[in-house]
């Protein structure tokens, strides 16, 4: 049995930040790209730089995002989004340290 659509939570938020930080981090790298060919290498390292953080930031702000949204509505999944955000930076943290 399908849910009703209109007891969805809305989730523009979360489809947002995961396709803007997508999408910004594919232009940066392919900028990036570009700069390398055109011999700009010190250019093409800050800026593929950039993309590869925003790419890996895009999957914690997609968390934040659902908290932010699922809150009012489903508690328990915005505190579960809370929660895997928490172990991803628990385990960033780890990597750095290491």
């Amino acid at each position: 049995m399908k849910p009703d659509l209109a007891e969805r939570p809305p989730v523009r938020l979360t489809a947002l930040s995961l396709t803007a930080g997508t999408g910004l981090s594919a232009a940066l790298l392919a900028i990036g790209f570009l700069l390398t060919v055109a011999a700009l290498h010190q250019a093409a390292g800050w800026v593929s730089t950039a993309g590869v953080v925003i790419l890996l930031a895009t999957p914690a702000l997609g968390l934040l995002a659902t908290f932010v949204e699922l809150r009012p509505v489903q508690r328990r999944a915005a505190a579960l989004a809370l929660v895997v955000l928490a172990i991803l930076g628990m385990a960033t943290l780890l990597a750095l340290i290491k």
